[in-house]
């Protein structure tokens, strides 16, 4: 079936696009206009007068010169459920992000001639449920089904990444810096052998040490944020067998100048620099979403993945089971579990937490306490179970009575978990 699957990373500052190739099995940046630019400023004008709405530095340049009316940090806008008044309108934060993305996809699709989409994955710094929410609903009313479209943080996507690349440069640990004009970020990936299946672990630290990227442009700022690199990469390196280390972000585009903290983190490791880590990860994504079975049988333990398996204990053929109703190393996101029981002598609902690597079961039990009594296997419950984050577990448990002889209270219990 013809259509694109893309990766888009997209951020305050810049947004960064990448397709997988089905033919090449591989991702690749997609730029933006003759030269071929892959940062593109995540910023939208409206030109005065007119109807045109431009992106990227075309939208930066008519605003520098007047000619139109920019809108910037879109993604902050978006999770604070901002406005932007432009010309006497007033544009609401998921009017501009649609605006923006309808044109951000004109982009590969222009590139390739491909027009459909078959697989779209964003991915964004951080997991924020207001910009995710936003982001589900306007790519559906741009006409990609929410069934295409998943969303990941940088963590997950460098990790995706780490693991669609040959096995030798993850035969230890890997590590990334991500320089960008807010700060300074570090990943981490590592492998934990004698699992099955096996885990694999991400890791994100904002550094405080993170410096604007105008010290840049003179020789002694360069020297300072040289001396400042150099400082947190031994520190976070220190006594680690590390295979290969990325070097991403806008500041990292001229790889050259850091000299000091380059013969550090070259010392024995393979190094990589360039644009795209976390577009071209999530590109993978796109890709292996679409496949029967999975490039990735790990357990994957970061930011934004549940880190325990989540089961109930139920009767079925006459035996007891376990059912799995959350596998640990899910997308929280995107993980919600629904099942439907017959109660038989109980008046609660038990769950059962193991977390990865712990023999340790912890039980958690909902009460149903306030549904009405009944006799026993009269009484039909549907469960549904969701995450508000990595830790954070919501249960539903609905009266659902049983036919006509019982008719449903209509009654619902809720209970928050933290695991």
């Amino acid at each position: 079936m013809p259509g694109l699957m893309l990766g888009i990373d997209i951020c305050d500052d810049y947004t960064q696009i990448s397709r997988f190739d089905p033919d090449k099995l591989d991702a690749y940046a997609v730029g933006i206009g003759e030269e071929e630019e892959v940062l593109i400023p995540t910023m939208i004008c409206k030109k005065k007068g007119e109807k045109n709405w431009l992106i990227g530095e075309e939208a930066y340049r008519s605003a520098l010169f007047g000619a139109g009316s920019m809108v910037d940090k879109l993604v902050k806008l978006a999770s604070r459920g901002g406005t932007a008044t432009i010309e006497g309108v007033v544009y609401t934060a998921r009017e501009m992000l649609k605006m923006y993305l309808e044109r951000i996809l004109e982009i590969p699709a222009q590139k390739t001639g491909e027009k459909g989409i078959l697989s779209l994955v964003y991915t964004l710094r951080e997991t924020d449920p207001k910009v995710m929410d936003m982001l589900m609903q306007v790519s559906e009313e741009i006409g990609v089904s929410r069934e295409r479209v998943h969303i990941l943080n940088h963590t997950e996507a460098f990790l995706f990444y780490v693991l669609s690349q040959k096995r030798d440069l993850w035969s230890n640990m890997v590590c990334a810096f991500d320089l960008v004009d807010h700060g300074l970020h570090y990943y981490e990936f590592s492998v934990t052998r004698g699992r099955k299946p096996q885990v694999v672990e991400a890791a994100h630290e904002e550094l405080e040490e993170g410096f604007s990227l105008e010290i840049l442009e003179t020789p002694a700022g360069e020297r300072l944020a040289d001396r400042i690199l150099s400082t947190c990469a031994a520190r976070l390196m220190n006594k680690k067998v590390i295979s290969s280390v990325f070097l991403t972000g806008k500041g990292f585009e001229n790889p050259q100048w850091p000299e000091e903290f380059l013969r550090f983190v070259c010392n024995k490791r393979r190094v990589f620099g360039g644009q795209n880590l976390f577009s071209k990860g999530a590109a993978f994504v796109a890709f292996d979403s679409l496949q029967q079975t999975s490039s990735y049988p790990y357990v994957c333990i970061c930011e934004g993945r549940i880190r325990s398996q989540v089961s109930m204990q139920v009767q079925y053929e006459g035996r007891m089971r376990q059912m799995i109703l959350a596998a640990a190393g899910s997308n929280w996101y995107e993980t919600k579990a629904a099942a439907t029981f017959v109660l038989d002598n109980t008046e609660s609902v038990d769950f059962f937490v193991q977390p990865v690597g712990g023999t340790q079961t912890i039980k958690h039990s909902v009460d149903l306490y306030e549904f009405p009594k009944r006799p026993p296997k009269t009484t039909k419950v549907e469960v549904i179970v969701s995450f508000t984050g990595e830790r954070g577990m919501t249960v539903r448990v609905f009266d659902r009575g049983f036919g006509e002889m019982f008719p449903s209270s209509g009654k619902m219990v809720r209970k928050d978990f933290y695991i």
